[in-house]
């Protein structure tokens, strides 16, 4: 076996990777090409020194992993796909035992906690908990299917709301506003500047700005959603309804609202992972725009101390 950082070459495999590990946990693909691109555009991630992929003989990949900041603050974000195949232990115990040198290295001070997300079926899962993580929250993973699923044409907001896309700067100041807010009780969300957030949509590969809607109230930015739209499946990036505003359907227009525009670009699918305890209502309000359950994903962590070398 041959251990080397990822080169531009690799997404192919790598995305062929993902689905062996999928076909083999939960029988469907379900990452993109799309999902792989972004995940190595992944703000702060070092390539060269921050992603390594296990090479056969024949040139299959059997393992990959990757190390880069979380997008909240003073944390890190981990990656480990392996091929569900004879050797997988000793692959997935090798990559570990990299992603804890990376972490040590890379824990921005004492106690940092590195995140991962795995399937509930994932090969390595007893030797990822005897490797010192463990599993702290969970997210459901919910799809609509645009060419079986009617829409009301056009949709028809609540009484007193209006739907309109962020037309300008100004207005998709006020969508990151809305969100920031409505999202502030939520417990792994971190405040961020404008710029900030706008900086990682648009280094986002499916990003588009005519897919950020706002929903005002009598004037007042009330609710907001942002999709984006990479080739292989659009996808819920964003959602939030102010605490005021909610119990209306606004999240449920949005979404609407999206999802036809979506299906008039030509595609057949809109994704979306939403944290299977939200408190705020969150699944039902996917669920009231027709989205169906697929499934949910663990999300480990372990906690490093930082040890300069």
């Amino acid at each position: 076996m041959h251990r080397r950082a990822v080169n531009e070459s690799d997404i192919e495999a790598i995305f062929d990777l993902f689905g062996c590990a999928e076909h083999a946990a939960i029988g469907r693909r379900e990452t993109t090409r799309a999902d792989v691109r972004d995940l190595l555009a992944s703000p702060g991630l070092d390539v060269a020194s921050r992603t390594m992929v296990v090479e056969s003989k024949e040139g299959r990949l059997s393992g990959f992993v990757a190390l880069h900041p979380a997008p909240q603050a003073g944390q890190l974000r981990a990656h480990l796909i392996l091929a569900p195949a004879d050797g997988a232990t000793d692959t997935a115990r090798a990559l570990l035992h990299l992603l804890d040198e990376w972490a040590l290295r890379d824990a921005p001070h004492p106690n940092t906690p590195v995140t991962m997300f795995q399937l509930p079926n994932c090969p390595a899962h007893d030797l990822i908990a005897a490797e010192g993580w463990s599993i702290v929250h969970s997210y459901t993973r919910l799809r609509v299917d645009l060419d079986t699923t009617e829409f009301p044409e056009p949709a028809q907001p609540p009484l007193g709301v209006q739907l309109r896309v962020a037309a300008d700067d100004q207005d998709r100041r006020a969508v990151h506003s809305v969100l920031e807010d409505a999202l502030a009780g939520h417990w792994n969300h971190r405040r961020r500047t404008f710029a900030e957030f706008d900086r990682d949509q648009r280094q986002r590969s499916s990003y588009d700005a005519a897919l950020w809607w706002l929903a005002e109230v009598d004037g007042v930015c009330a609710g907001a959603v942002i999709a984006r739209d990479p080739s292989e499946r659009a996808w819920i990036a964003w959602l939030g309804v102010l605490d005021a505003y909610r119990g209306r359907g606004i999240g449920t227009q949005l979404l609407r609202t999206v999802f036809r525009l979506l299906r008039d670009r030509g595609h057949h699918s809109v994704g979306v992972d939403v944290d299977t305890h939200n408190s705020a209502g969150a699944l039902s309000v996917y669920r009231a725009a027709a989205m169906s359950e697929r499934g949910t994903t663990d999300q480990w962590r372990k906690i490093y101390a930082h040890q300069p070398f």
